[in-house]
């Protein structure tokens, strides 16, 4: 079992944290809003859920970058013009593109489907996307990481897809 706990290093008790967090959210909301079914209980706990993971995959990774050295990429498209010219494989775009997008799409579907906004739910969930990414970038910058203003674009890409996917599930569901 010790060799389980430490080949998670802290994993472990980050799920055991999470599900707690995820049930008092439960619970919480119940009692406070007896109205809400338990589907949009769900819904909100799944979008606070969402909201710690790109907190934790962001922000929780100490030692990413060359020598833990800081860099401010601040030209949009520049840093990723540069790893499209230097990529050694598909793969590595993929992941340094392709996630930075994928990371808020579920962001975006549940910031739909929590039905808090009414009326311009991709523009207002869009610059939530942005908001929150601009201030992931800040506290990376603070925390002495690198910080690329190509995430925030990314991320925010990836917010206004989820948004629309919502969007798109919801019409379907309109008579």
């Amino acid at each position: 079992m010790e060799q389980l706990w430490r080949a998670f290093d802290g994993v472990i008790p980050l799920l055991l944290f999470t599900a707690l967090v995820a049930g008092v959210t439960f619970v919480v909301l119940h009692l406070r809003n007896p109205e809400l079914g338990r589907k949009q209980i769900f819904v909100n706990v799944l979008f606070a859920l969402s909201i710690m993971a790109i907190l934790f995959i962001t922000l929780y990774p100490k030692n990413l970058g060359p020598a833990g050295e800081q860099t401010v990429h601040l030209i949009p498209f520049q840093s990723m013009a540069e790893m499209i010219a230097n990529a050694e494989s598909p793969g590595v775009l993929l992941r340094n593109i392709g996630l930075n997008i994928l990371l808020f799409v579920p962001f975006g579907f549940l910031f739909g489907a929590r039905r808090t906004v009414r009326r311009h739910t991709v523009l207002k969930g869009t610059l939530a996307g942005l908001l929150l990414s601009g201030g992931v970038e800040a506290v990376q910058y603070f925390l002495g990481r690198t910080t690329d203003v190509d995430d925030v674009i990314l991320n925010t890409f990836g917010m206004m897809v989820g948004c629309v996917v919502w969007k798109m599930v919801e019409s379907k569901k309109a008579p």
